[in-house]
């Protein structure tokens, strides 16, 4: 039963004989014991969490929005630059590109992090995989490191600076211009 079914059920159903005739048990205690019930939210309570969920629906549209907008500038920025990257692929697909020398196999990892930011976490667990591999490999002197971010560059800085052949920085913030 909900909460509008008992309180009708305590107020009008309960009935007793008193000197022959049935009287309602309506009392004025009945009502504020009923309100202070642990679990149940009050009146006020209830029209308060009712306007803070309407407020976290208008920021969540309006980061929407602001999202939508920011999607809309990028693919604007991007559209100049498609033509040149679909000309550099079909560049690619048809020259003939000599076979490297296979005896001394070279390897190539990214680093893809961020500027800036709280994801520190995120950073570093990236930083110690390829800390660990390029400690791993007994040909890391043939492993090349690329950072996309400024934070890998940082971290890997330190102890692997011969393995990192450049670096990227500002990815996504500005647009695509292929020079």
């Amino acid at each position: 039963k909900d909460f509008t079914d008992q309180l009708w059920e305590l107020i009008f159903h309960q009935s007793t004989k008193m000197l022959g005739r049935s009287v309602l048990i309506v009392g004025q205690s009945c009502v504020p014991q009923l309100q202070n019930v642990r679990g149940m939210a009050t009146l006020k309570q209830i029209s308060m969490r009712l306007k803070s969920v309407k407020n976290i629906q208008k920021i969540t549209q309006s980061m929407k929005m602001v999202s939508a907008a920011k999607f809309a500038q990028a693919d604007r920025a991007l559209k100049g630059a498609r033509p040149i990257g679909q000309g550099a692929c079909t560049f690619y697909e048809k020259a003939e590109v000599p076979t490297v020398n296979e005896e001394k196999p070279n390897k190539l990892i990214i680093a893809m992090s961020s500027d800036r930011g709280l994801c520190g976490a995120c950073h570093s667990s990236i930083c110690k995989q390829i800390k660990a591999e390029l400690i791993e490999d007994p040909n890391s002197e043939n492993t090349a490191v690329v950072c996309v971010g400024d934070k890998s560059r940082a971290q890997l800085q330190t102890k692997h600076a011969k393995n990192i052949m450049f670096q990227v920085n500002e990815v996504g913030r500005k647009p695509a211009t292929y020079q």
